[in-house]
């Protein structure tokens, strides 16, 4: 019996709704690429219309449909459920344990949390985006990033920002593989985002094809607001959230090759009261179901952002958020991965927060294991030898198998309260 991905919300009907709507965005509306080249290249594939005064691209029903016609297809029945983890260091600020204060970053706490990570079992890896340690230049940060993430046995998370630094983040992986071996591809990271909505800038853009033509992946994410970059309404924020996605997906094939088509959620709503970008509220859920239905019709693998919180400390409220953006999305995309530590957003790191997500990541992951279903675990022969009015506890069956079947809590309370 197996947990994820088992969950379908969307009608064969609202599917191909939201599907036709995303093919009336890319074909009528457009998305804008501030960059001739790649608005060049992207026209060489044929099947779209390029307006260059507009730097927007636009693209026929029958390109889209055949791209993703053309695409690596996947069997959803054969995925097998995981969560993973990580502690992710962003701007913001560090909760400090002792003093329960929000302090400045400085290196020694980045070596601090990074060693915590490390020790939790249940922490896959940590990672730095930015690097909000006191005292860096921020002019540098993207080459900060590297180095200190580089230092402490975390993941650089690609900050890129501006241009001028793209030689030296170049220069920067090379001298770690004759270092350390390897390619110099191995230790690069890059992103860029879109910004607003249907629009990669020309700043990123630039940055993206410094780093592409070199052969060298750079991902464009796209973090869809709700209200904001999007529609308030859900169904409306899913259509542009996945036209920018299928866009996206088409530009990497466009540079790199292959027939890869991978389908993200990162849809959040606004607050309409604070306008912050609100991480630990029901709709991202609901977002992220439907985007697993829509990749399920494309035959594509889907993950959704989730395991979030938007408390200010650990507690109940962020508790009750991780487990609320971690389940519905690991029943329907069959994978979820836990931001460890992480409150506010991305705004506070906290390593008591982390030790408690340990135990929170442990839990997801017997629940996402599911049980086996066959004669030794129904076990009839035992029910029968033990009979009615009798115990378990001492049997065979039950010490052969308490190990694998139930998990056991390290922090969880496991005493009733006398």
């Amino acid at each position: 019996m197996k947990i994820a991905p088992c969950t379908k919300v969307l009608s064969d009907s609202e599917i191909e709704r939201l599907h036709k709507a995303m093919l009336h965005i890319l074909g009528n509306v457009g998305v804008r690429i501030e960059n001739e080249k790649i608005l060049s290249r992207i026209a060489d594939d044929g099947g779209c219309k390029i307006d260059i005064p507009l730097m927007t691209v636009f693209f026929s029903e029958e390109y889209v449909e055949r791209f993703i016609a053309e695409s690596e297809h996947i069997d959803w029945g054969k995925i097998e459920p995981h969560v993973e983890s990580g502690a992710g260091i962003f701007e913001g600020f560090y909760l400090e344990p002792e003093t329960d204060n929000f302090a400045p970053w400085t290196e020694k706490r980045v070596a601090d949390y990074a060693k915590l990570a490390h020790y939790l079992p249940n922490i896959d890896r940590a990672s730095m985006l930015g690097c909000p340690v006191e005292g860096i230049n921020r002019s540098v940060i993207p080459l900060e990033q590297r180095r200190i993430s580089w230092k402490y046995g975390l993941y650089p998370g690609g900050s890129l920002w501006d241009i001028r630094l793209c030689p030296y983040i170049l220069e920067m992986c090379q001298i770690m593989a004759e270092e350390k071996g390897g390619n110099a591809r191995d230790y690069f990271t890059g992103m860029v985002f879109y910004s607003n909505t249907l629009k990669l800038p020309a700043a990123e853009a630039e940055q993206f094809l410094f780093f592409a033509e070199r052969g060298y992946f750079v991902s464009i994410p796209s973090m869809t607001s709700a209200g904001g970059s999007a529609p308030v309404t859900l169904a409306g924020a899913v259509a542009v959230h996945l036209a920018e996605v299928i866009t996206a997906n088409i530009i990497n094939r466009v540079f790199y090759g292959g027939k890869k088509l991978e389908i993200s959620s990162t849809i959040a709503p606004y607050d309409m009261q604070s306008l912050i970008y609100a991480y630990g509220r029901p709709e991202r859920q609901i977002c992220n179901m439907m985007m697993a239905d829509l990749a399920r019709f494309y035959q594509c693998p889907c993950s959704g952002h989730g395991g979030h919180a938007d408390a200010k400390r650990p507690g109940p409220e962020a508790a009750a958020q991780r487990m609320l953006t971690s389940i519905p999305t690991l029943m329907s995309c069959g994978n979820i991965h836990v931001c460890a530590g992480l409150l506010s957003s991305d705004e506070i790191c906290s390593p008591i927060q982390m030790i408690l997500d340990d135990e929170i990541i442990a839990s997801l992951r017997r629940f996402a294991k599911g049980c086996e279903i066959n004669d030794e675990t129904i076990a009839l022969d035992v029910i029968k030898e033990v009979g009615p009015g009798n115990s378990f506890i001492a049997h065979i069956h039950t010490a052969e198998h308490f190990r694998t079947e139930l998990w056991m809590p390290s922090i969880w309370t496991r005493q009733m309260f006398s």
